[in-house]
């Protein structure tokens, strides 16, 4: 049911063992180990790993021991989950333990001193030899920078656009009339018109008619009447 691998020598406290167990299941079964208890005689490290071999299980423990001497460590019987829905436990297993101490033999452990402690190891070696290597490839850099800095010489401005002339403006809102984009031209032409009579005029009879359905043919000959307002000698603004 259970057996220790074989290791060339006796483990000793504190050593990692594997102790195998093999437990009969039928195909379809499921097994779920059970962790020892004994934490005097040995600690279970993580969780057991399960692996089918045929017509059984084979439970693999890893342990680390800590008594010396010959001890029988108890493996409690594993579950077992039948196809059928069945549980079925089984039987407990032994395995014998024959760990060797780490203290001299023949000695009394009161005789026994401990040994002096070990001095702190420094974490870290301060030096300069890699800010040494940082520093100059990023000198490199900063002189290669400088040098085409000088080579480009000065940054010659974009000259400034100057803004469109009114001719400009009456040409532009021509073009969107032409092109069916009346509502726009309308927009701009509200803008342009000064505040005399024809440009209120002309803004309120837009109002009226702007949003009205069917009125599209009315507000195309608005647009066309304000551009002439707007080419005008002082129709601008």
């Amino acid at each position: 049911m259970s057996r220790q691998d074989q290791a060339p020598q006796r483990p000793t406290v504190g050593d990692t063992l594997t102790v195998v167990q093999r437990v009969p299941a039928p195909a379809g079964a499921l097994v779920q180990p059970r962790l020892p208890d004994d934490s005097l005689v040995a600690t279970v490290l993580g969780v057991p790993s399960v692996q089918r071999e045929g017509d059984s299980v084979r439970i693999a423990y890893t342990v680390t021991v800590w008594a010396p001497g010959r001890h029988e460590l108890r493996l409690p019987g594993a579950l077992v989950l039948g196809p059928d829905g069945a549980v079925d436990t089984l039987a407990d297993a032994r395995v014998l333990l024959d760990v060797a101490s780490v203290l001299p033999e023949g000695e009394p452990v009161e005789s026994l001193a401990p040994r002096n402690a070990r001095p702190w190891m420094p974490r870290a070696e301060r030096s300069a030899v890699p800010f040494a290597v940082l520093l100059l490839p990023l000198l490199v850099l900063v002189l290669i920078t400088a040098w085409w800095w000088r080579r480009r010489g000065p940054v010659t401005p974009r000259p400034m656009r100057e803004p469109p002339t009114r001719a400009d403006q009456i040409a532009r809102i021509a073009r969107w009339i032409e092109a069916e984009e009346v509502a726009l031209a309308v927009d701009h032409l509200a803008r342009m018109l000064p505040e005399g009579p024809d440009g209120e005029s002309w803004r309120a009879r837009v109002a009226e008619v702007r949003f009205a359905a069917g009125m599209e043919g009315t507000l195309d000959d608005l647009a066309r009447e304000g551009l002439e307002l707007a080419g005008r000698p002082g129709g601008a603004s």
